[in-house]
């Protein structure tokens, strides 16, 4: 039997972007079908994917003055571009936005490969584009866009976003789920649950609305003053270091990048995952609690209502209203046993719905 042969592009394997690229992988790599090479950073340590997969690996370095060089190397770029043409795949896709794929994608055109591109954030969060990095990646996000054959993204309301915003042919976009992320459980401990406790994980960015979950605990510390919120996270916080002073005594902070088998640390002891969200296209925020079997409270905005259960594993709460988010968070810190059958119902749903066979399957 012929194989297809796939090259999937991940130049940014770090963080979240690392999580995806090797569970899309590691579950491609189970068809019999498919001959599956990894383009990708040479300083990605490979440990999240199958220990079969092959890479073919370019320098570029996420240090900004490291990237600058490594741009500038054209003995980099075409050793990379031989490699390729050697393995000569039928599909090239695109899973991130690294900038260098606005030099790549038309070269791999040019000579007849079929280009496929997931697009995560076809439109930037809020806030975001307006950064040097945000503008790349506008740029970036538009060649991959115009070029490819076929566009992935995750849910049907980012469908709508690109067909509206872009004018792209509706046959052009597939709409995909998000896979699970069981494999978190790998580093499991089975830690106590703490009384009370709700977590705040991720990126400590301005979209996320920290200062609308800081403002609710005035009225979640009338209600129920011996609660305990975990922040765990990168980034600057000091736009928040008034209201974090203030509560004290009820947050946990761990503003630093929390590594994959540290995860369970924070999600374990926790009895809920809170995403109080200006805008949102996805998130992994909400596989990895499902591992963990915890529920999530989202804000109605983007996909985030799409990827969770009503009264089942989540609820749904009105954007930029710290009361309304802090009587949902003493609803959930009061029903306890509410809680814990959203436990249960988180995992089953995740399971069923976040395939990544599935997910494949549909593309390929």
């Amino acid at each position: 039997m012929n194989k297809k042969k796939v090259l999937i592009m991940n130049l940014t394997p770090r963080g979240w972007m690392l999580h995806y690229s090797s569970q899309f992988c590691n579950e491609l790599m189970k068809r019999n079908d498919i001959e599956l090479k990894v383009g990708i950073a040479s300083y990605h340590d490979g440990s999240l994917y199958d220990h079969s997969t092959s890479f073919i690996k370019i320098r570029t370095n996420p240090n900004p003055l490291s990237f600058v060089f490594d741009s500038l190397n054209i003995f980099y770029h075409l050793y990379f571009l031989f490699q390729i043409i050697v393995f000569r795949p039928q599909v090239v896709h695109f899973l991130d936005n690294h900038p260098w794929y606005i030099l790549y994608a038309p070269i791999f055109k040019c000579i007849g490969m079929t280009l496929y591109v997931t697009q995560h954030d076809p439109v930037l969060h809020s806030g975001e584009d307006s950064s040097l990095l945000g503008k790349i990646s506008i740029q970036v996000n538009k060649t991959l866009r115009n070029i490819s054959d076929q566009i992935m993204v995750h849910g049907d309301i980012l469908k709508k976003q690109v067909i509206e915003n872009y004018n792209v042919p509706e046959n052009k976009i597939l709409s995909i789920r998000h896979g699970s992320y069981t494999f978190f459980n790998t580093w499991a401990q089975g830690l106590a649950v703490k009384k009370n406790t709700f977590l705040f994980f991720g990126r400590i960015v301005d979209y996320k609305w920290l200062d609308v979950l800081l403002e609710s605990l005035e009225y979640i510390s009338h209600n129920i003053p011996d609660f305990k919120l975990i922040i765990a996270g990168p980034w600057d916080i000091s736009k928040y270091s008034k209201l974090i002073k203030k509560y004290s005594d009820n947050i946990e902070l761990y503003n630093f990048e929390i590594l994959p088998e540290n995860a369970y640390r924070y999600f374990e002891v926790s009895e809920f995952v809170v995403l109080p969200y200006k805008d949102a296209s996805w998130t992994g925020v909400v596989p990895v609690a499902y591992c963990f079997e915890k529920p999530v409270i989202v804000t109605d905005v983007g996909e985030l209502p799409s990827v969770v259960q009503e009264n089942e594993t989540w609820s749904i709460i009105i954007p930029s209203d710290p009361k309304t988010l802090g009587e949902k968070i003493v609803e959930f810190l009061e029903q306890k046993d509410r809680v814990v059958q959203m436990w249960k119902q988180a995992k089953k749903w995740s399971d069923r719905e976040l395939s990544w066979k599935d997910i494949i399957k549909s593309i390929y």
